[in-house]
């Protein structure tokens, strides 16, 4: 009977319910068994969970407004809508969070949750590629942690604003924003909150080619995500040491480290870094012209985007079909590709993207002997990595343009 709660709304259940409440509960869901046909339940179970997950926590939502006090359901609410976030029910998590808010709002002994409440909703937001919602969200949250003094919920919101400038490609401010968050995190002693910020520090090194900072920003905080067992960041910490061996052309290791960033996230279903992983598997497939496995792994990593409406992943999904395809010398269905992925970007004002992508277009026209046009794409993409100091990059265009002659 047990296994009728959906694992992830049973964690967070029996911090709030006596074994009785959950007994009744697990009775309620008990009705909630979904039948697959043998024929179909492989394909089904994703869906299925999913649908167990949405409708158990809206059984649950119910089940606790009759049974408990006002400040137990907020801090229910607020569990769920994190334990949500961490499977990739974005949907469900902005639904709760957004429910919170508006019990919390207006209400002084609850500013923190609903400072909480707005965090949540300005990541998910963030994810999705609603900058300004975004914003506009984590902005307000900041203000209310910094008004109850909680420093640690206010370099929270600043690290993710720092991840959203880092996605419009606004390095310079993307720095700032960490640092600020290290400055209100280092005199708490939250080690896991600096581990994550020195993620993004090391991810953003990694752009700028300053490839051994990156990785010691990234084994520093690995040590500290593995002694708290913290799957999420450990998975998120090998999926980024392995970009860093991707840049250094270091196949083997880069390899390694993506595999141990896929087995992380299986681990705890882990749907956002799953997908970004399966992107940098991807990636290094076609390095290697494994070109077979790497259009395998794209369309894995698509299947996950679409679920979680993560518009930068499919983006960068469409821009490495676009690689497998002009290696293919698929040249009109490459460039269909890569103008896809350049009109995703644009629309979500992701400026790296746009100049990687850009860059492929270059590579592309090259190859199709459309010589003005590869130079223009070549010009557009280099303007951005000049903007940015991105070495490596400027280096490898230049050479390019060169023989281009």
């Amino acid at each position: 009977m047990k296994d009728l709660i959906h694992k992830n709304i049973r964690e967070v259940a029996e911090n709030y319910f006596k074994k009785s409440d959950i007994q009744e509960f697990n009775s309620f869901c008990e009705q909630l068994a979904y039948k697959t046909s043998p024929k179909d339940e492989a394909s089904d179970t994703n869906n299925k969970q999913s649908l167990i997950f949405k409708t158990q926590v809206d059984l649950l939502i119910t089940f606790a407004s009759n049974r408990l006090e006002q400040e137990k359901l907020v801090t229910l609410l607020l569990h769920i809508s994190k334990a949500a976030i961490t499977i990739g029910e974005f949907s469900t998590a902005i639904e709760t969070a957004e429910k919170l808010a508006g019990i919390t709002d207006g209400q002084k002994e609850y500013e923190n949750i609903l400072a909480n409440a707005l965090l949540t909703i300005g990541e998910i937001k963030s994810r999705q590629a609603e900058w300004e919602t975004s914003f506009n969200h984590l902005r307000k949250a900041k203000e209310l942690f910094l008004k109850k003094k909680d420093f640690i919920g206010a370099a929270k919101c600043e690290n993710i604003i720092g991840t959203i400038y880092g996605d419009m490609g606004d390095l310079k401010q993307a720095i700032e924003s960490f640092e600020e968050s290290l400055n209100l995190a280092q005199d708490k002693e939250d080690f896991i909150l600096q581990g994550k910020v020195e993620i993004n520090l090391g991810i953003v090194n990694t752009i700028l080619g300053k490839f051994d900072e990156a990785l010691s920003f990234f084994r520093r905080s690995l040590l500290n995500f593995e002694k708290a067992g913290d799957n999420m960041r450990i998975a998120e910490i090998h999926q980024n040491l392995s970009m860093v061996y991707l840049k250094k052309e270091d196949y083997d290791l880069a390899s390694k480290e993506v595999d141990e960033a896929i087995a992380a996230s299986r681990k705890i279903n882990y749907l956002q870094e799953l997908g970004i992983s399966y992107i940098t598997k991807a990636l290094i497939c076609t390095k290697i012209f494994d070109f077979t496995l790497a259009n395998a792994f794209a369309d894995k990593a698509m299947e996950v985007a679409y679920k979680l409406s993560d518009k930068l992943t499919i983006a960068e999904v469409y821009r490495i079909k676009g690689m497998i395809q002009r290696n293919l010398k698929n040249y009109t269905l490459a460039e269909n590709f890569l103008l896809t992925s350049l009109r995703l970007n644009k629309e979500a004002g992701n400026q790296l993207n746009v100049a990687e992508t850009s860059n492929e277009l270059g590579l592309l026209y090259r190859d199709m002997g459309r010589i003005k046009d590869s130079e223009q794409r070549f010009k557009e993409a280099l303007e951005y990595f000049k903007q940015i100091d991105a070495e490596p990059e400027i280096a490898e265009i230049e050479a390019i343009m060169k023989l281009l002659k």
